[in-house]
């Protein structure tokens, strides 16, 4: 009875820590992406280098669905398009999480 009553602390600090880890490795500082847009290093970005920046993290993320299994790449694309919930994935990643 003891060892069961220790089990549910042990279980409730991995699943508390679980969704943190996942979602470090999802955050792009906003540091990041300007250091990632800024192609030419004048410390500005046009909106070309901006596209350009944006574009590659669709097609990375667009390589990472691919790579699900197809349940889960069924709700975020469909053929080479996204679907709302793919789109949400590319938005949340480039959303401003700080610096």
């Amino acid at each position: 009875m003891k060892k069961a009553w220790l089990a549910i602390p042990a279980m409730a600090l991995v699943m508390g820590f679980a969704p943190v880890a996942s979602a470090q490795s999802e955050t792009l500082k906003f540091d990041d992406f300007f250091k990632m847009a800024d192609t030419n290093k004048d410390g500005m970005v046009t909106k070309q280098e901006f596209m350009n920046a944006a574009g590659m993290r669709y097609d990375a993320a667009m390589a990472e669905m691919k790579k699900m299994p197809a349940d889960k790449s069924a709700k975020m694309m469909k053929g080479d398009m996204m679907m709302p919930d793919g789109v949400r994935k590319v938005f949340d990643f480039m959303s401003y999480k700080g610096s």
